[in-house]
């Protein structure tokens, strides 16, 4: 099978749990203000694509979930597109702070109707506004004590669902003293959000305006994103050794496959113990190399597909380093190598290009030859693409482009399948 039939079997084939790689989802909901212009979303936990619900999780793994699927997974650009968010917040995300992973400027802080006005909660209120943030409180019902929430809040969320014109005209009147803006949510027809705009509530919530919307988002498995930034880590020349070194150690099983490294034939065969001296000893240049070799291979699993698309990346690899020694290009070799071993990597990880390449720190010219086939990698990387699809007429032309012939890519060629091969076979 081609490396392109192939990776288009593997877009509907292999599983993404083979690769450790799983879907993250977050549903926002849009709130409105009272000219039906756009205010603001809440973001609220979902666990799957077609589930706008939440069951039988608890309230501080929704907010846990929802906060990294917006900080890190999915991003609160995609997830808002710079417009305010609602967030929710439990007790105990209040008080130990967490509020404070997001900007003050691009969060509301909704506090959830289960958190009682203690003692605790209120000097954590007074210590998120003094920080900047803005507090809502969410599906409020008043009650005695409340005072200096509601003294703190700027937005009190009101659930209308089913209330008469006198209760939502009651709720305005008893909170108006406090000069809070009054949020009406779980509106659903345009009759309940006119009455409540002759009351003095001048944000909207609800079905009548739309559902929450489920953003999904493929995330990569702690395992790759470890070696992402242990990549980006080796990229820069400003990282010390020391930070290296315990990106390591965040990762037992990276730790132990750096020590096999440095323990190997190729350095001597020597005793090493110690991940300093296993870094030193190897080098940053072969750790990079070995990270981008073991990242592809570590999507392969036990699932054919992915394994045969990790043997093509592998022979795009190798085949554009030898087309970089061989036509004089030898300083080239390294991006030429990563070109090639990273054409295949969304087939492999299930995950657009740009994505991909937006959480790596290399050069802009290989990402160039990955994102759009330009700079000055191209012509390389079509040589092996047509060689590998036994396109001879594009090989031809791509090899002339190259300064080589057809038969020397074909030698090169032989000599990448079988170091390819090799390593495979070393996987497994």
């Amino acid at each position: 099978m081609s490396a392109s039939a192939t990776a288009a079997a593997a877009a509907t084939a292999a599983p993404a749990e083979a690769s450790g790689i799983h879907d993250v989802f977050v549903a926002r909901q849009p709130i409105f203000d009272e000219r039906d212009r756009l205010f603001a979303y809440e973001l609220l936990y979902r666990s799957g694509a077609q589930q706008n619900w939440a069951n039988g999780v608890s309230a501080d793994q929704m907010c846990t979930d929802t906060v990294i699927h917006a900080l890190l997974s999915i991003g609160m650009a995609p997830l808002t597109g710079g417009t305010l968010a609602f967030v929710n917040m439990t007790r105990d995300f209040l008080l130990t702070g967490q509020y404070q992973l997001f900007e003050p400027k691009t969060v509301v802080i909704e506090l959830l109707e289960s958190v009682d006005p203690e003692p605790e909660v209120i000097a954590a209120c007074e210590q998120l506004r003094r920080k900047g943030y803005t507090l809502a409180l969410d599906d409020f019902v008043n009650a005695p004590g409340y005072e200096p929430l509601l003294a703190l809040a700027s937005i009190v969320k009101i659930d209308v669902l089913n209330k008469s014109e006198a209760e939502v005209k009651k709720v305005a009147d008893d909170l108006r003293r406090f000069g809070v803006r009054l949020l009406a949510e779980r509106v659903e027809t345009a009759e309940v959000r006119d009455m409540c705009r002759r009351h003095g509530y001048t944000l909207f919530q609800g079905y009548y305006y739309s559902k929450p919307q489920i953003v999904s988002h493929r995330e990569l498995s702690v395992e790759h994103s470890t070696m992402l930034r242990l990549l980006n880590l080796l990229e820069d020349s400003k990282a010390s050794d020391g930070e290296i070194e315990n990106a390591f150690k965040s990762d037992p099983s990276l730790s132990y496959k750096l020590l096999r490294i440095a323990n190997s034939a190729a350095f001597g065969g020597r005793d090493v113990t110690s991940i300093g001296f296993a870094l030193r000893m190897v080098g940053r240049g072969v750790l990079h190399r070995w990270l981008t070799v073991l990242l592809v291979s570590s999507v392969a699993s036990n699932n054919g597909i992915a394994l045969e698309l990790v043997l093509a990346a592998l022979v795009r690899a190798r085949l554009a380093e030898l087309v970089g020694e061989r036509s004089g290009r030898r300083s080239e070799m390294g991006p030429l190598f990563l070109v090639g071993l990273f054409s295949l990597l969304d087939a492999l990880l299930r995950m657009p290009m740009e994505g991909i390449l937006a959480r790596m720190a290399i050069g802009q010219e290989v990402k160039d030859a990955l994102l759009t086939r330009s700079g000055p990698y191209a012509s390389t990387l079509a040589l092996v693409e047509a060689q590998e699809r036994g396109d001879w007429s594009a090989v031809q032309d791509a090899a002339e482009a190259v300064g080589l012939s057809m038969s020397q890519v074909s030698a090169l060629y032989t000599e990448a399948l079988g170091w390819a091969g090799e390593r495979v076979r070393g996987m497994n």
